[in-house]
Parts: C-alpha cells; sequence; structure tokens
C-alpha cells in the first residue's frame, strides 16, 4: 500500500500541556477499556501517580506523523488488521524518532504513539520486571493525554474514522518528548 505521511510537531511548556490536554482520571477509566490494561509494563494502572511524569518537566515537544491513505487504497476486507499493517512501519520510524531526540536531549523523556510493543510478551503478567526499562515508554493518553484534543487543537488536525470496511483519508500517531527536568 503506497502511503505518504506528513509531520507533525509544536512545542509548549508542560504547565499549558497539563492545563488543557490533561484528565488523568478521564483516560485512566479509557485506559481500563483497552486489552492492555494491567498486561504491560507501559499500561496502566501503575504504581505511581502519572501527575508525577508531567511534573517533572519544563517543555513538551509534540510530535506526530499524519499517515495518508490514497483514496483506491481505502477499501479493505479487515479494517483493524489493515490499520494495525499500514502504521506499524510508521510507529516504529515515529519511535526511532523519539529515541534520537531523547538521546540529543540529556535528561529528557520520550513518550511513545500507542501501546508498547517492544516483547511479544510483556513480563508484567507473570509479575516480573520489564526485560527493557531502557527502551520501555509511556504513551501520552497512558499518562492522561488527550490525544485527540492535541490533534485537532494544537495541530489542528480533525481526527476521521473508518467504518464499513473503509479506511479513513488519514490516520495520525502521537508522540511527545519531555524537556528540561525539573530539579
Amino acid at each position: 500500500m503506497r502511503m505518504i505521511t506528513e509531520d507533525l510537531k509544536t512545542e509548549l511548556s508542560v504547565s499549558e500541556f497539563l492545563e488543557g490536554f490533561v484528565d488523568i482520571p478521564r483516560f485512566a477509566a479509557c485506559c481500563a477499556e483497552c486489552r492492555g490494561y494491567g498486561k504491560t509494563w507501559a499500561c496502566p494502572p501503575y504504581e505511581f501517580d502519572p501527575a508525577t511524569v508531567w511534573q517533572g518537566y519544563e517543555r513538551i515537544l509534540l510530535a506526530g506523523k499524519k499517515v495518508y491513505i490514497p483514496e483506491g487504497e481505502r477499501r479493505v476486507e479487515n479494517a483493524s488488521k489493515a490499520a494495525a499493517e499500514l502504521l506499524a512501519p510508521v510507529k516504529s520510524t515515529l519511535t526511532a524518532e523519539l529515541y534520537e531526540m531523547e538521546k540529543a536531549e540529556p535528561g529528557s523523556l520520550a513518550l511513545f504513539a500507542g501501546g508498547c510493543d517492544i516483547c511479544s510478551e510483556c513480563t508484567r503478567g507473570k509479575g516480573e520486571p520489564c526485560r527493557f526499562p531502557e527502551r520501555m515508554r509511556f504513551s501520552v493518553e497512558s499518562l492522561g493525554g488527550n490525544a485527540q484534543k492535541v490533534i485537532e487543537e494544537l495541530f489542528k488536525v480533525p481526527l476521521l474514522w473508518g467504518e464499513n470496511g473503509v479506511l479513513p483519508e488519514y490516520f495520525v500517531l502521537l508522540g511527545a518528548l519531555l524537556k528540561y527536568p525539573r530539579s
């Protein structure tokens, strides 16, 4: 499938982000409905307050990828499977870019798009520690961030949804980089 991607970026203070785009109780409840809830180390419930993560930094760089789907390639047999296959390489690219930004910005913390997929089976379900804590990252949503509101208000991109075996015109993946740790 051919696709075109567009980079989306904006930066603001974490205090602005907290005020306008974070609702930890609301998104913790949304996460509780997900298949990953309590099953991966990157997903809630956490043994820490997500607010402490946000409050540990001064700035947030929001980094997204808008993935356009050509009109003639939107009708698919299994929309969920097709979307996952289509977005996997884009998510991988965004993840690599966020790792690089994190490496270039000492003390920063990357937040990835969606759930963790480093391991085929997370050790959390076995009560064991994360195999790759140096690589595992949380997502904006898992810490209470409203990705839809960020995408629509800050990037000015309305989210679209597919239906009846037809993919939307585009998808948007959202990651972030928390910068300038507070002492």
